[in-house]
């Protein structure tokens, strides 16, 4: 009996926001005749930090310091509309909705700058706060007496509003073609597990976890890797520790009590390395893609093909319990729920039968 170190590798891609339509998203920009900008945005943080990006996509689309923003999303009768913080969506759609609205309410700015300026719009540049003539530095007016003027020269609010919708992709009956991409970006991630195996008591522990993701454009690199670090912890639950109730085997057996429930401490978490690759989409605000769900999905199937290059046998089920590597090394099934079940067998052919059996099996819903 002995301890088996091995290393295993998965790949992913991930959809950002919901295909083929179905997620709006919309938000509200106004200056204060102070300079002061506020956002309405409907799309809810809940830990995920949009509040935080949201704030800085308004800022640099504006061309005003961060701390000069206020988003408001407190209250769904006077925010604007958002489907929902689901999909990964919160920073691709929620952020495109704010990126818009902000753009509308810069061309406002630079057309009362304008008046104020004497100078043509297009030839005006929005720089820290300030609006200043492209060429010529000198000749400039700040935010704050642009808002002033518009307030009480001109008589006009300063806002802007914008919606992010995917268009609906309609498929070709003829080839299956479409004209609009279903998918609004894809995001990549790879994760390598190390692990080791303890081939008496059948318990794996995750030494050191390799993870690399591809987000398209990381607009606020701290909380991007908040999220994947966090991943990581899900996915290490979700591989080693979490059963899916009712599943195993039966509802009987299942926990009395939330104590009963396992799940990762951070004295659980591995070593984490991550790299953060941006590779910018053509639609995002700024070229974000998603990071939010797809963070705890590599790292499964990597402790899975980690067990299997440490003790050469496969887990057939989630997660990777002590017993269940002990069955798959005593060579034993898992057992399973009565029902279709599709069949590889040595000559890779497949068939369709009515309990577990063959090589290679999963289970259908059908």
């Amino acid at each position: 009996m002995a301890k088996h170190k091995g290393r295993g590798i998965a790949t992913i891609e991930y959809p950002t926001g919901m295909n083929q339509n179905g997620d709006p998203s919309q938000a509200w920009v106004k200056l204060k005749p102070d300079g002061r900008v506020d956002v309405f945005s409907g799309t809810v943080d809940i830990g995920q930090g949009s509040r935080t990006v949201h704030t800085q996509i308004v800022a640099d689309t504006l061309g005003v310091p961060f701390d000069w923003v206020t988003n408001d999303n407190t209250n769904t009768d006077s925010s604007a509309v958002c489907t929902g913080s689901f999909a990964s969506r919160g920073t691709f759609i929620g952020g495109n909705a704010v990126r818009f609205a902000a753009e509308q309410a810069r061309e406002r700015i630079l057309d009362i700058a304008s008046k104020e300026l004497e100078i043509a719009p297009g030839d005006l540049d929005i720089v820290e706060g300030e609006v200043v003539a492209k060429g010529a530095p000198d000749r400039k007016i700040g935010i704050p007496e642009v808002a002033a003027a518009a307030t009480w020269n001109y008589g006009e609010l300063i806002t802007g509003t914008g919606a992010a919708l995917k268009p609906y992709a309609d498929v070709s009956d003829d080839d299956g073609s479409v004209e609009i991409e279903p998918h609004s970006a894809i995001s990549y991630a790879a994760c390598v597990a190390e692990v080791e195996v303890d081939d008496e008591t059948g318990e794996v522990t995750v030494e050191r976890l390799i993870q690399v993701y591809d987000v398209g454009r990381a607009i606020n690199p701290t909380l991007v890797e908040g999220q994947i670090e966090g991943g990581a912890m899900m996915g290490l639950g979700l591989g080693l520790l979490e059963e899916a109730y009712p599943y195993y085997p039966a509802p009987d057996h299942r926990g009395g009590e939330f104590g009963a429930y396992l799940a990762p401490a951070l004295e659980d978490l591995p070593d984490v390395d991550n790299l953060i690759i941006e590779n910018p989409s053509e639609d995002g605000p700024f070229g974000a893609k998603a990071i939010g769900e797809m963070a705890n999905n590599a790292q499964p199937p990597a402790i899975v093909s980690a067990i299997y290059d440490a003790v050469g046998v496969w887990v057939t089920q989630m997660p990777a319990t002590p017993e269940r590597v002990l069955r798959a090394l005593d060579g034993e099934k898992e057992p399973r729920r009565e029902g279709k079940r599709v069949i590889f067998d040595d000559q890779l052919s497949i068939r369709t039968v009515s309990s577990a059996g063959g090589k290679g099996f999963f289970e259908t819903d059908g």
